[in-house]
């Protein structure tokens, strides 16, 4: 692949890897595997946090300001004899340099500076199960003179609870104090009621801070600490105020020599635990093991999946960047980026239910303790929280007011679409028998209780036309259509509804509960006929009805609002729509809602405030909800067409959303080529094709999906797997190696012609011997524990016949 304007792929070391430092955004990298971590930028910018970035925060970071991407994780370097300084990460001094390079890899960032023949090289990494980041530091003398270099950390602590620490500044001022013991910087409130924040090195420091203030000093900024001017700190102890990690080295490096620093930064119950603890890490054979048993976690949970296909690029987002991407939103949902600030919003009910798709083939189990979570916040009546927080298990109702429903009409059923992929990929159908607690309240209900729920909330809010009530919106936050009457109706609820409903009644066919099957199947067909006697518009399908009873997203709206997506694409995911309506609807949405960037949202877009229509119209045309592309729902739209057979355009459309080939448009897109964003600004907006709210995205979770589940079709059964690829007609072969319950699948797709071709069958061979069935693999053919050879034949229907 070709080198953009800002880096690279380099797809042997698993990395993107930047070449200068001042791209068009802050390009980010996650570390920590869901438990200490944080958001590291390619110049060192970020924040950390425990397990909750709302009330367990370590690092300060000022959002949105200027200077833009501050604080973050920096080490300063002063030429003692010439006076020159300048940072490791070349923010926040922003000196001039001869060599940049910033690699982003799974679970690490390494960055990488030479300037007047001084070579840095800094590791970012979180040990995996440890509650610290580890720092490690490379200085290399390429000059042929000694050289002495003075090294300067700095890390800015935040108040634990991040709110109190942007909004109650008096009494966080007043209570943070420091203190320097036994080469170890602590930091906590004067009660000691939270963890330390803790900050050391491999080597005693010359000198330190503790307070930020005498670092920096009066009127100065980061670029030009008074320390750093003046070569060595004062030895602060903060009483109050603002608290550092300063810790200052003096180096003497001979010609050609290297010199290694470690730096540990964390958060620890006791002083005492973590200095034991410590001992035996601050060493660099030891840190290249913890960085090594990094690489090998990260190594063993991408084998889940890996493809082999004629596009490059699908092959990259597939095998490295779309997985690695999942496990971060699954990690933290909504919470916590650049965007999401971890403060005052949560993890997504919803959000997290879909993240799980994405990484059931790698981490079944811990999939399962986020499955039970989200159970707990689901109430005795089957509706649930909107929003909930890791750390204290609380959830709220997230901005559901103003109404008369205060909660979302697709949440909880949400919890049945991820219940059903997670038994699909297991087979632990025991897990519906376990017991969990409902939200405020001491009653249990065993998961499939729970799911019975959930269905019955939504059977018993029906609307005038047989559909389910809007609440405060559905899976479209923006759109609130609750005025006080209660009237408003969600279609694509009703989809979604159907479609969950198809599941249930195939998962209590499948465990022999007849009776509960004809009852789901009953309401299938009620609601399924409720869509199409009311919702048809005579070439798409509508998006709901408002509170005044009147259409949403009809061709009647002659200026905005006609036409919106979701409907369309879920028509044809839920079943809902005959194949005379899913050509019609697919096809009508391409013409309206295409781009070169992705499908948009609606059109055309609404061209101001609607208080009928709500948060959607806050927004200018073209973005976000209001006409721009919410890269989150094309892939569903993708799926769509590649199961009614338009694989071709399906596999166009995917290409389109491919963050890859944003690689040559950075200054356009601006966001990270290297992971999906949220929203792409629209047609109807004067800079269409910006991106924004890159990393936590459905859209990880359902591009996964989309292409290694429809346009490689290998999809996981309750009793199986079913093979029904979507590939475009040119390809004549693709292999796919994965792994399934136990057992490792080594599968190879031939095509019997070699003019293209989208009009084929399917013939499956299993360790060499011919089944007929139709491409579904029983898992009694497979054993477990072993691997097994499959091969896919696609033969040409015409041929076949002849």
């Amino acid at each position: 692949m070709e080198k953009g304007k800002y880096g690279f792929f380099d797809p042997v070391s698993q990395e993107y890897v930047i070449t200068v430092p001042q791209t068009p955004t802050p390009w980010i990298n996650y570390l920590g595997d869901g438990v200490y971590g944080g958001i590291i930028s390619n110049t060192g910018g970020g924040y950390s946090f425990d397990r909750d970035p709302r009330f367990k925060r370590v690092l300060r970071y000022r959002y949105n300001s200027i200077p833009e991407d501050q604080p973050g994780r920096y080490i300063y370097l002063k030429d003692t004899e010439t006076g020159s300084a300048w940072s490791a990460t070349w923010q926040p001094v922003k000196a001039g340099y001869d060599l940049y390079e910033c690699r982003h890899g799974m679970g690490y960032t390494s960055i990488r500076l030479e300037k007047d023949c001084i070579a840095a090289s800094t590791d970012y990494f979180v040990p995996l199960g440890r509650k610290m980041e580890i720092w490690r530091l490379k200085l290399h003398n390429r000059s042929n003179r000694r050289r002495f270099i003075t090294l300067f950390s700095y890390a800015e602590f935040c108040f634990f609870d991040a709110a109190k620490d942007q909004q109650n500044v008096d009494w966080v001022q007043q209570i943070g104090q420091g203190e320097f013991e036994d080469g170890f910087i602590f930091w906590n409130a004067f009660m000691k009621t939270w963890d330390y924040t803790f900050m050391t090195c491999d080597r005693p420091p010359h000198s330190f801070e503790t307070v930020r203030d005498s670092f920096v000093g009066r009127y100065r900024d980061l670029s030009n600490p008074v320390a750093v001017d003046n070569g060595v700190c004062s030895n602060s102890i903060a009483h109050r105020g603002n608290g550092a990690g300063v810790l200052c080295h003096q180096l003497e490096l001979s010609p050609g020599s290297t010199e290694e620093v470690i730096y540990i930064l964390g958060v620890t119950p006791t002083k005492d635990a973590i200095k034991t603890e410590i001992k035996k890490l601050l060493h660099p054979e030891e840190v290249n093991q913890l960085f090594q048993g990094l690489k090998n976690y990260w190594q063993n949970y991408l084998r889940s999946i890996q493809v082999t296909t004629p596009d490059p690029e699908l092959n990259l987002m597939l095998n490295t960047w779309n997985p690695y991407q999942c496990k971060i939103t699954f990690n933290w949902s909504r919470f916590v980026s650049l965007y999401q600030l971890g403060i005052d919003r949560g993890m997504g009910l919803r959000d997290s239910a879909q993240d799980i798709l994405g990484v059931l083939q790698a981490i079944p189990e811990q999939a399962r303790e986020l499955l039970v979570k989200l159970f707990q916040c689901q109430f005795e009546d089957g509706h649930a929280y909107h929003l909930f927080y890791p750390l204290t298990g609380e959830g709220s109702m997230g901005e559901a007011q103003g109404g008369m429903y205060n909660w979302y009409s697709d949440d909880h059923l949400w919890l049945i679409e991820a219940t059903m992929a997670y038994l699909k990929e297991t087979g632990d159908f025991g897990f519906l028998d376990q017991k969990i607690t409902f939200a405020e309240s001491d009653q249990q209900g065993t998961v499939w209780e729970h799911l019975i729920k959930a269905i019955n909330f939504t059977a018993t809010h029906l609307g005038e036309h047989q559909l389910p009530l809007n609440g405060f919106a559905d899976w479209n936050d923006a759109l609130n259509l609750d005025r006080g009457k209660g009237r408003a109706e969600s279609v694509w609820t009703g989809m979604l509804f159907c479609r969950v409903l198809v599941q249930m009644t195939e998962l209590a066919t499948y465990l022999n509960q007849l009776e509960i099957a004809h009852t789901m199947n009953q309401i299938h067909t009620a609601t399924k006929n409720a869509i199409n006697d009311y919702a048809w518009d005579g070439h798409w399908y509508l998006q709901a009805f408002d509170d005044e009873g009147k259409k949403v997203g009809s061709h009647s709206s002659e200026t905005e609002e006609q036409i919106y997506l979701n409907p369309q694409s879920w028509s044809v995911l839920s079943g809902v729509a005959t194949p005379e309506r899913a050509e019609t609807a697919i096809k009508k949405a391409v013409d309206l809602l295409g781009t070169e960037f992705g499908l948009v949202l609606l059109y055309p877009a609404y061209k101001g405030y609607r208080n009928d229509r709500g948060g959607v119209t806050t927004y200018p045309p073209g973005a976000k909800e209001n006409a721009g592309i919410f890269v989150h729902t094309n892939p569903w739209f993708i799926i769509a067409q590649l199961l009614i057979g338009h694989n071709e355009a399906g596999y166009h459309n995917y290409r389109n959303i491919l963050p890859v080939l944003k690689n040559n448009i950075p200054d356009r897109h601006e966001v990270e080529p290297y992971v999906y964003c949220q929203n792409i600004l629209g047609k109807e907006h004067p800079q269409f094709g910006l991106g924004r709210n890159s990393w936590l995205t459905g859209t990880a979770a359902w591009a996964y999906i989309a292409g290694t589940q429809y346009i490689l079709g290998i999809r996981p059964q309750f009793d199986g797997l079913l093979i029904e690829p979507h590939v475009p007609a040119a390809w004549q072969e693709f292999k796919v190696k994965r792994y399934f319950r136990g057992r490792e699948l080594d599968i190879s797709f031939h095509r019997n012609r070699t003019e293209p071709t989208s009009n084929f069958s399917i013939q499956v061979l299993v360790n060499g011997v011919s089944i007929d069935s139709a491409g579904f693999i029983p898992l009694e053919l497979l054993e477990p524990d072993q691997k097994h050879f499959i091969e896919i034949l696609l033969e040409d229907k015409e041929k076949a016949v002849s």
